[in-house]
């Protein structure tokens, strides 16, 4: 089983271990109210804070438990002397700042919605290991392997000032983007329905930036590409963006799918549409449709309707 990691309860209400009753009721309602979730919805960071500082107004309020809490803090404190020396004894030990690099995936969404990304990481601190949270929003311009710094989010050895944390960003593959050669441009294949391809003039799609509608000339063909201009990923601060293309792929229903192929290779364009027409469009299923319209609602209810 995993060993809990002992917490300081003081240092959570940046108090000190000396602090009056008084004292430590301030510091609680201090932190309470700049870390309520009301004032902080969407920052998973500040709600972890929050419930940190609970626990130590639970585990420090009371006379019983905060004695009981102070020997064990006590405690702490001496095995990490011991540790310390033990490390001295045995070899000279190096003082330093420990820069760090952590691989973090975001997702397409959370590039171009510049939206907050918060993770967790070990960084070595005077020979122990210290779990540390760490909210960041990726800049403009982010692309696979890149490398953001983070200025004295390292680690440290004997020193009271910290090495650098470096995220390197990963992106995570997606249920319907693919990435394109130029690294800033998407691809998209987007099943339609035979009736829809020969009838609709619009053509309602998804960009990692939400829905958007482009404008048709039926019939449309299979393995046709659709542009959509600035629809990609963010190319830099100045907002510039990449294309999104959207490859289209003939859907046919089911049982019928043989039938209607052949059929629409002997008729010319005007009598395949008036042919289309006469299937109709609720009687008929799509699979390839179906499956499409599956992944765009959970990709909704995941990114749109928070």
């Amino acid at each position: 089983m995993r060993k809990k990691r002992f917490i300081n309860y003081y240092r959570i209400l940046n108090i000190s271990s000396q602090a009056k009753k008084d004292e430590l009721r301030k510091a609680y309602l201090k932190l309470v109210k700049i870390y309520h979730p009301d004032r902080n919805k969407g920052r998973p960071l500040a709600e972890r804070k929050f419930q940190q500082v609970n626990l130590a107004w639970e585990a420090l309020k009371d006379p019983v438990k905060r004695k009981k809490f102070d020997f064990q803090l006590k405690a702490q404190e001496e095995l990490k002397q011991k540790i310390n020396r033990l490390t001295k004894q045995g070899k000279a030990v190096e003082k330093k700042e420990i820069d760090l690099e952590v691989p973090v995936k975001l997702s397409l969404e959370e590039l171009c919605q510049f939206r907050k990304k918060s993770f967790s990481y070990f960084k070595p601190v005077n020979g122990l290991r210290e779990k540390s949270v760490f909210e960041f929003q990726a800049p403009p311009g982010v692309k696979e392997g890149t490398r953001l710094r983070f200025k004295k989010k390292g680690g440290s050895e004997g020193l009271s000032s910290y090495g650098d944390l470096y995220v390197k960003v990963k992106i995570r593959s997606h249920k319907l983007f693919k990435i394109l050669d130029n690294p800033f441009d998407l691809l998209l294949e987007q099943p339609v329905s035979v009736v829809s391809a020969f009838q609709n003039q619009s053509l309602s799609s998804l960009s990692p930036y939400g829905f958007l509608t482009l404008e048709v000339e039926p019939p449309l063909k299979n393995e046709q590409l659709l542009k959509a201009e600035g629809f990609g990923l963010v190319k830099n601060d100045k907002g510039d963006k990449g294309d999104l293309f959207i490859k289209i792929l003939i859907d046919y229903p089911l049982k019928k799918a043989v039938n209607i192929k052949e059929k629409l290779k002997s008729l010319p364009l005007e009598e395949q549409k008036n042919y289309i027409k006469s299937l109709g469009k609720d009687s008929l299923v799509y699979p390839k449709v179906l499956k499409f319209e599956k992944k765009l609602q959970e990709i909704k209810l995941k990114y749109y309707n928070s």
